[in-house]
């Protein structure tokens, strides 16, 4: 049996799950695994990790999972520490599980992501800086002489305004007038301050096992990146990535990295490529030892 992770309205779940039943496998999606009735063993020794979740869906029978989606608690009912609390150590329990499972696991998450859905770009800076991909010049100051000196800097070579993006979400505001740039010399006065240089239009990619599926046609230098592409998905123990590229002032840049991609972001044909790649990520032991059989 195929586990999916995630929601039924979910399009990537949707699909993958089509594509399997189409195939003859049995797939499940499933919003909330750890779920009454489920009961969950894990276990850790000198002999290593194991884990058996009884649900219907136990370790064994397990032969491939897609992670889309963590468990979530309704908060009706509760006071909002103790729901904190309580979702934390669920999300903790489905971590320990997923790092025990010896079947495909399509991105098995870490910590890192698992914790903080929506990160900052800033969290993959090093890996992508790594793997030969650029980022669009980033400062983060509270000088004031410093933020004017990016803004005359960004003039200089033609760009208009610079980007504002708050360190404690993902929203983002163009000062692009003398008013908004007064705004944020204002607000230094208090805390510190993150400011990017804009980019142009996004051409997206996803990157699946070892293909870079592009959203539509992409260019000779975005197709130049592609190893590049693929040594960071490695290098981020992601298997399945979405990555948005744009032009900035040193040529093409990284402007996004979603761990979680949406498949609804890309064209027909892209997003069939993906899902298709999924599958296939998801089956790959089943061809394996069916390739075997076959030999033997």
């Amino acid at each position: 049996m195929y586990l999916l992770l995630g929601h039924s309205q979910d399009p990537c779940c949707a699909g993958v799950a089509a594509r399997l039943e189409a195939r003859g496998l049995d797939a499940r999606i499933a919003a909330d695994p750890l779920a009454p009735p489920a009961k969950l063993t894990w276990r850790l020794d000198a002999r290593g990790l194991t884990s058996r979740l009884a649900a219907g869906a136990a370790d064994d029978a397990l032969e491939g999972v897609l992670v889309r989606d963590a468990s979530w608690i309704d908060p009706a009912g509760w006071e909002p520490d103790d729901h904190a609390y309580m979702l934390a150590e669920l999300r903790a329990v489905m971590l320990a599980w997923l790092a025990a499972l010896s079947c495909p696991v399509v991105n098995r998450p870490d910590a890192a992501n698992w914790y903080r859905a929506g990160v900052s770009m800033l969290t993959w800076r090093s890996s992508l800086r790594d793997s030969g991909l650029r980022m669009p010049e980033v400062v983060i100051t509270s000088d004031i002489v410093e933020a004017d000196a990016f803004r005359r800097r960004l003039g200089d070579a033609g760009v208009d305004g610079a980007v504002y993006s708050p360190l404690s979400h993902g929203a983002a505001y163009l000062l692009d007038d003398e008013d908004a740039w007064k705004r944020i010399a204002a607000m230094q006065a208090r805390t510190t301050i993150c400011l990017t240089e804009p980019h142009g239009p996004v051409t997206l990619a996803c990157v699946v096992g070892g293909e870079v599926i592009w959203n539509g046609g992409a260019s000779s230098d975005a197709i130049a990146l592609e190893a590049a592409l693929r040594r960071f998905a490695s290098a981020a123990r992601l298997s399945f990535v979405e990555i948005a590229l744009a032009r900035v002032r040193a040529g093409l840049a990284v402007v996004h990295v979603d761990p979680r991609p949406r498949v609804e972001r890309f064209d027909a044909p892209a997003a069939a490529r993906i899902l298709d790649a999924v599958v296939d990520q998801l089956t790959a032991a089943r061809t394996a030892a069916t390739g075997a059989l076959v030999l033997s």
